[in-house]
């Protein structure tokens, strides 16, 4: 098991009503886990919890986080520097948000991967052409050369995942990463993240809106609703026997295509 989750609950003031709680579930090697539910429900804050990065103040208050036999709540500050980006990764919405406009991609590639090694930076920028490769990027030695706004959505979108990817990290945390894509860019990242985790053997968590991309991709299905899990189980369970209510309205509200819902 990588990664066991138990009864975890998120605040973000002292003695607050907990912004999502008794959250369980773990995760193996190889393994993809898919959050859905609508927005608000807490999918995106329970990865965010995973990698102690919740944004105002906000804490996990309750429950365990125990990831490759350690327990994170024992993290301090150097104990995360070196999980983060390495062991654990993450794929944000908009990867080019995420990037500093007045770098270039190269300058920041090189710059993330000499944090985490020992490399010169010849061979830092070695090793971040050979990534944007694998990302199907092309002239990978232009997009080092480029700024975030001069590439398309889908092209920073790979930059991110090409950088995410990059140390072989145990766990992938996803967090809407094909929602600002059209469809043909969000079917071809979407193939992208299946060859990495099924090439690699990272374990993977997506946070979707999509229950068809939660569907194709993953081996369990978490539904969350106010904070809490309503269902849970195997991916083609959930889908084909949803017994939560909020679960099958979910269901109902993918269009139908010649009489057929795509999930």
């Amino acid at each position: 098991m990588i990664l066991d989750v138990k009864n975890l609950a998120v605040s973000y003031a002292k003695n607050s009503k907990p912004t999502i709680q008794g959250v369980t579930f773990e995760l193996d090697e190889h393994e993809i886990l898919a959050i859905v539910g609508e927005s608000g429900s807490g999918k995106t804050t329970v990865i965010r919890a995973i990698l102690n990065v919740l944004p105002g103040g906000g804490r996990v208050s309750d429950g365990s986080i125990v990831f490759d036999g350690r327990d994170l709540s024992t993290l301090d500050g150097e104990g995360w520097r070196s999980l983060r980006g390495k062991d654990i990764s993450m794929i944000f919405q908009d990867s080019g948000a995420m990037m500093n406009p007045v770098h270039t991609i190269g300058k920041q590639f090189v710059e993330y991967i000499q944090t985490h090694s020992d490399l010169d930076k010849g061979a830092a920028y070695a090793l971040a052409i050979e990534k944007l490769a694998m990302m199907n990027l092309p002239n990978p030695d232009n997009i080092m050369s480029s700024y975030t706004f001069e590439l398309s959505g889908g092209m920073r979108q790979r930059v991110g995942i090409a950088m995410a990817i990059t140390f072989q990290p145990k766990l992938l945390l996803a967090d809407e990463p094909t929602s600002a894509l059209d469809v043909t860019t969000q079917a071809q990242i979407v193939g992208e993240l299946m060859f990495i985790t099924r090439g690699t053997g990272a374990a993977m968590i997506i946070v979707t809106h999509n229950l068809g991309v939660a569907s194709y991709l993953s081996d369990k299905l978490i539904v969350m609703s106010q904070g809490r899990v309503v269902e849970a189980g195997a991916t083609d369970d959930v889908i084909k026997n949803p017994t939560h209510q909020y679960t099958q309205a979910l269901l109902a509200s993918v269009p139908e295509m010649g009489r057929r819902r795509y999930v």
